[in-house]
């Protein structure tokens, strides 16, 4: 797979935020009114079953997971534009994803992209 340009990167990660762990439509309006301790609650829980994440970096992807809902969770509720949201989100995204690559082995990573990366093809897919 030919690498994204460094200016859609930010666009695909935030959009992957958006979807990682939401399958069918109604829980998306769930997490529309989620508090940020679920929502990291869910993410935690999914990333826990596709990484296959042990207890210690269970307790570390919980801690970052909350750490950046609460960072995000003004930003969603703000009344900017999509846009202004969508940049906001994605550089925090960029420091998640730095922050999250010291947590997970090499192999974990590697899988979280492919998910990630899996999942924006769909995306993109979906808007053809």
């Amino acid at each position: 797979m030919m690498l994204l340009k460094s200016k859609q990167w930010p666009l695909l990660v935030a959009v992957f935020l958006c979807l990682a762990f939401t399958q069918v439509r109604a829980q998306v309006n769930k997490l529309k009114d989620s508090t940020p301790e679920q929502r990291a609650r869910m993410l935690t829980e999914w990333m826990t079953s596709q990484l296959t994440l042990n207890a210690s970096q269970v307790q570390q992807v919980s801690a970052l997971n909350l750490q950046y809902a609460r960072k995000n969770d003004p930003i969603l509720q703000s009344t900017e534009s999509k846009l202004a949201k969508f940049k906001k989100l994605a550089a925090l995204q960029k420091e998640k994803s730095k922050a999250l690559s010291q947590i997970l082995d090499a192999g974990q990573y590697q899988k979280y992209q492919e998910i990630k990366g899996q999942l924006i093809q769909n995306i993109k897919e979906k808007r053809k």
